[in-house]
């Protein structure tokens, strides 16, 4: 990329490499996502089939009401709490939250009246729930500290496609030792680089590398997740997270998305989505180390038949014109089978520390009972 071809963004990173050296995979992602001057999510609406991707909660809007449904069963189990909060990170355009809170005033009025507070810094799309969620007692946070801290009852929420857009730090395994993975200018291009010889987290990385091999972390996501799990431990409650991930270190996962097509990492910096591969295992330690227990992850179209998808889709389609029930089971597949969302997405579910497998998560040779059946 040269000339009028790069984003005033590249230019900045550019200058900033040539000033002070090759950057971090970690600094680069959290430019390009975050910059308050030209970062991707504070520039635009990414959403839908007229941005760069599409979410599940845009694709159905069952999507919602059956995460709507699991959150309310997961309400009731724990005895109706009078001073609940309701979270969610990473709202989007406020479409998955505006699902669930219809759902919550048909079945449970508590949890819709609830006040509801959303992890979201950009300024845009803090407008666009706004108006999806008039009627709705909203705060918003930059941070999830200050999402947690102010809270002092059971929390119960959720966040989709959250934990891959938060920025991660790679290493490679080169001649024998894990050395950190930079980006640097090399010819007038940006590329990867190795760096020096890494000592701390090496623990993490898997165990017999072979040469060239490269590992992930994603120290945020163990910051959000140890505050989300601290929270639900002190006070209760229950949070979804739904992302396209695996149990355990996904590599080299990192990726680039402009208008629904895959681009290079280094396409015109803050003008494509960086997402990378969520590593549950990871999560699931932190979630432990903080007094709370992650439940999962099973794949997302498992999760969803199992609390009730189909049965709920069938009654939608009964009432469909032809063309309607097309586009509407095609969405359903499309968030379900293994071709499509439904076997890279996962679900897990962070709860307080104890025993017992709740509705959705159990394993594969039972059948679950639909979550939706008590309410």
């Amino acid at each position: 990329m040269t000339g009028p071809h790069r984003s005033t963004l590249e230019e900045r990173l550019r200058a900033d490499i040539a000033k002070s050296g090759p950057m971090t995979v970690e600094a680069y992602m959290a430019a390009c996502l975050g910059d308050k001057q030209d970062g991707y999510y504070l520039t635009r609406d990414p959403f839908g089939e007229a941005g760069d991707f599409v979410t599940a909660p845009e694709i159905s809007g069952l999507f919602g009401e059956m995460c709507g449904l699991y959150l309310a069963h997961m309400y009731e189990l724990s005895g109706k709490p009078d001073n609940t909060t309701i979270l969610e990170l990473g709202p989007g355009r406020g479409s998955l939250m505006r699902d669930m809170v219809h759902a919550w005033s048909q079945l449970m009025p508590p949890l819709a009246s609830a006040p509801i507070h959303l992890l979201e810094t950009s300024p845009h799309l803090r407008k666009v729930q706004a108006s999806l969620l008039p009627d709705s007692q909203l705060t918003w946070h930059d941070t999830v500290n200050s999402l947690t801290e102010g809270i002092d009852g059971p929390v119960f929420g959720i966040a989709n496609e959250f934990f891959d857009a938060l920025p991660v730090h790679q290493a490679q395994f080169v001649s024998g030792q894990w050395r950190q993975r930079l980006v640097a200018v090399v010819d007038d291009r940006m590329e990867f680089v190795t760096g020096e010889p890494l000592v701390d987290d090496i623990d993490f990385f898997p165990k017999k590398p072979s040469e060239g091999q490269i590992a992930e972390l994603c120290p945020e996501a163990d910051q959000v997740m140890a505050a989300l799990a601290a929270s639900v431990a002190q006070r209760g409650g229950a949070v979804l997270i739904i992302d396209y991930g695996r149990d355990g270190n996904p590599g080299d996962s990192l990726q680039a998305v402009a208008a629904h097509a895959p681009v290079d990492l280094f396409y015109e910096p803050g003008t494509a989505d960086l997402s990378h591969w969520v590593d549950f295992a990871a999560l699931r330690r932190v979630a432990s180390n903080n007094g709370a227990r992650l439940i999962g992850p099973v794949p997302q179209g498992r999760f969803l038949m199992r609390i009730g998808l189909e049965a709920r889709a069938e009654a939608v389609a009964r009432l469909a014109t032809p063309e309607e029930r097309r586009s509407h089971l095609a969405a359903i597949d499309r968030l379900t089978s293994p071709a499509q969302m439904g076997e890279v997405f996962k679900v897990a579910l962070l709860v307080p520390a104890g025993e017992g497998v709740p509705p959705g998560f159990e394993a594969d040779q039972t059948t679950a009972k639909d979550a939706t059946d008590e309410l």
